[in-house]
């Protein structure tokens, strides 16, 4: 599907690829959004703009070069979004999406195979409130500063799901749970991918800033959404540091819970190991033992595995071991 976004008195429309008949058609476009295109789609983009649509597989190179590159007439990016599940119950796993954006002859092709989110809220915004959006430059830089915005919400998200993780662990008797362990490395593997998808984005935005193809008022934006990046990272290093402690905290109290209770057989082993060497030993029944026919031998040799056990408990608690 690819759908043309124009700008026209003030107003965007969008309108589908396949509702365009007549040439004149293709004026006043600011944007054009192609999302789950055929090959046919994308053959007819190439050949009307004359322009050059990265492949899938371009798209998802990771080499920094296959990330940022421009020529004399385009430049061409390959960014990562991140795609979240954390607010659905799901066990689906979060992951970077690549998306393409191409910048050319102030036109913004974006190439895609997701939904996402940060394009729902440009369109609507395009449809219903447009802002001063006069080119695909401006399209571009606020699809990014959407993307930024909703990345600083995730972290938020995280930061506040590792407090209530330390609370558990410090206050609560089931925050030693293996559910608590596998939700600290769920945090720390979401934590990881939105790291990347930010590192991705201030990578980006320094390569346009140093662009001989971008207007001045853009790149004073993107001074100041590379300050954005910059502050999302320091937050994101605390985090991943928290998460971290967070995982030691755990590992530590685990080990504290498997000390008391080695602790408690321990004492138990100690305490009754004096009464079983008397029952040992009066358990041999030989024919000249002294107490063999004694009437009182019974009860007093469970008097002294009494007293044996009692004692090693008095001594333990003395010390402070118990």
């Amino acid at each position: 599907m690819v759908t043309f976004y124009t700008h026209e008195n003030e107003t965007f429309s969008a309108t589908l690829l396949s509702q365009i008949d007549a040439p004149s058609e293709y004026k006043n476009i600011v944007w054009i959004d192609m999302l789950h295109s055929s090959m046919d789609e994308i053959k007819q983009i190439e050949t009307l703009f004359d322009i050059k649509i990265p492949t899938k597989q371009e798209r998802e190179e990771i080499e920094i070069s296959s990330r940022y590159w421009e020529d004399n007439r385009s430049i061409i990016i390959n960014s990562y979004f991140f795609v979240s599940f954390f607010f659905v119950e799901t066990a689906k796993a979060h992951y970077n999406e690549s998306v393409s954006f191409v910048l050319q002859d102030n036109i913004l092709f974006t190439i895609r195979d997701k939904e996402l989110q940060a394009f729902e809220m440009i369109h609507k915004i395009l449809t219903s409130h447009p802002k001063e959006l006069y080119s695909g430059y401006d399209v571009f830089m606020q699809i990014f500063d959407i993307r930024i915005d909703q990345d600083a919400d995730l972290l938020e998200y995280a930061a506040s799901e590792s407090d209530d993780i330390r609370k558990k662990l410090l206050w609560e008797s089931d925050g030693k749970s293996e559910d608590t362990l596998r939700k600290i490395s769920t945090l720390q593997g979401f934590t990881l991918k939105v790291r990347q998808s930010v590192f991705d984005k201030r990578r980006i935005l320094t390569a346009l800033a140093k662009s001989n193809k971008l207007p001045q008022n853009i790149k004073q934006d993107i001074v100041i959404m590379i300050k954005d990046i910059n502050s999302l990272v320091e937050f994101i290093t605390i985090d991943g540091n928290t998460l971290d402690n967070l995982q030691n905290l755990f590992l530590a109290q685990t080990n504290i819970e498997q000390n008391k209770i080695i602790k408690l057989f321990t004492v138990a082993s100690v305490v009754l190991m004096p009464p079983t060497l008397i029952a040992s030993i009066y358990g041999m029944n030989f024919h000249f033992m002294p107490e063999l026919d004694w009437s009182l031998g019974y009860p007093m040799s469970l008097m002294m595995m009494v007293i044996a056990g009692v004692i090693p408990l008095i001594y333990f608690r003395n010390r402070g071991w118990l």
